[in-house]
């Protein structure tokens, strides 16, 4: 994919209405972070439409900022990491070889170049974009840090340095984390998560499953290493299966994985596509599966029925009493949601034991960590039939994620610190 270069441009400001020099510039260093500050832009917008926002994606072109009132500025380049160079020296090897060293010098000197046509900057992410914000634009500030928690670990004695220095507010993830930065002399609040406004349900059921099936979202993550996850999904779906064939399972598949080799995958593992509407088996009466469609894929092994749904993550988190999942942020807003999750090592570089260990501490209770695919299986079926430790793990999973609304609350906070006249 080639360099994609916004224009930088100047605007006037308007005459007899509200002053353009209310213009946020979001600074955001990564794919998920894109699209809580777009959430997050969405809802300034709302409550100030005369507010213009801008956004500077650091990592990829910021594809998740189309769905929201913000226009894309700076320089923009894909590289091969997608994000992850702290992964290993390999990936930041190719992201060398691929240009990102003069990317990120002219991502520096474009942030420069947009100083004196923004009034406040939000950064959203870890602390590079708050390295960026302060260094290069050097405007009011507000830092959102997606990255980290103290349930996991604490920010660093530099960052904390940084944002006591140069924020004016801090949004911190959760109570924990902003009480501790409090403590430490830094204007933190929490008002909410971000995470809890970017589920997006569509308000209508999955195709298919009707109303009182029981059913299970899987999450197998949104990056390549989904397609070497769903084996060993598929081998904790059998174990559940054998005692519970009458649950529903339902993949919530990310948009930017392929439909098809999903498909190909679960056949591999002894799923059927069914390609015509036909009869869903069992005594419930529930009639028929629809035939595929370009968004969907129905597949059975003897009377398990699974459903493969791309771009409709919140629909599934919706149907699903419980979640297998092998994900990051899908499998924390699963947990928010009261949908307890049951989740064990994966094969590949992302969703490691090491995550999981970390992301337990995140979720608490909210979180069985499994050992393996087939433990994994055994603890989704104790869950179901332990009414008293399912409602724990959801109260948990809630209390740990917070309500939705926090993107309605953090523009309020941004409106009143900024003296900018909201409309409510």
């Amino acid at each position: 994919m080639g360099m994609r270069e916004s224009v930088v441009e100047t605007i006037p400001k308007q005459s007899g209405g509200a002053e353009v020099g209310h213009r946020v510039l979001f600074i955001s260093n990564g794919h998920g972070e894109d699209l809580l500050a777009g959430v997050l832009a969405e809802a300034l917008h709302e409550k100030c439409p005369y507010v213009e926002s801008w956004a500077f994606p650091i990592v990829g072109t910021g594809q998740a900022y189309e769905r929201f009132p913000v226009k894309v500025v700076g320089v923009q380049k894909e590289m091969p990491s997608g994000g992850w160079i702290r992964q290993s020296f390999a990936a930041l090897r190719e992201d060398v070889k691929a240009g990102f060293l003069k990317l990120t010098w002219q991502q520096w000197q474009a942030l420069k170049a947009l100083r004196n046509q923004v009034s406040y900057v939000v950064a959203v992410g870890d602390i590079y974009a708050l390295y960026l914000a302060y260094r290069f634009v050097a405007k009011p500030l507000a830092f959102v840090p997606t990255a980290k928690s103290d349930y996991i670990r604490s920010h660093l004695a530099i960052e904390k340095h940084l944002m006591k220095k140069y924020c004016q507010i801090v949004l911190a993830r959760d109570e924990l984390t902003a009480t501790n930065l409090r403590h430490s002399q830094i204007p933190a609040q929490y008002v909410g998560n971000l995470m809890m406004d970017a589920i997006f349900p569509s308000g209508r059921s999955l195709p298919g499953i009707w109303p009182g099936k029981k059913v299970i979202g899987i999450l197998p993550g949104s990056r390549e290493e989904a397609y070497t996850n769903l084996p060993l999904l598929c081998i904790t779906i059998d174990e559940i299966a054998t005692k519970r064939p009458d649950i529903v399972f339902a993949v919530a598949l990310a948009g930017n994985l392929s439909l098809d080799k999903t498909a190909t995958i679960l056949g591999e593992n002894g799923w059927q596509v069914v390609h015509v509407e036909s009869p869903m088996g069992g005594d419930e009466g529930d009639g028929t599966i629809p035939k595929e469609n370009n968004r969907a894929r129905w597949l059975v092994k003897g009377k398990t029925r699974l459903l493969v749904a791309q771009g409709r993550f919140g629909d599934v988190l919706d149907s699903s009493s419980l979640c297998l999942g092998m994900a990051g942020t899908a499998n924390e807003q699963a947990a928010g949601l009261g949908r307890p999750v049951v989740a064990f090592p994966g094969s590949g570089s992302q969703f490691t034991a090491k995550f999981l260990r970390a992301q337990k501490r995140l979720l608490g209770d909210a979180l069985e960590a499994a050992r393996d695919p087939w433990a994994a299986g055994q603890a989704v079926l104790e869950i179901l039939t332990d009414p008293t430790k399912y409602a724990v793990m959801a109260a948990c999973g809630r209390e740990r994620m917070g309500e939705p609304g926090g993107a309605k609350r953090m523009a309020t906070e941004l409106i009143r610190l900024w003296s900018i006249q909201g409309n409510g």
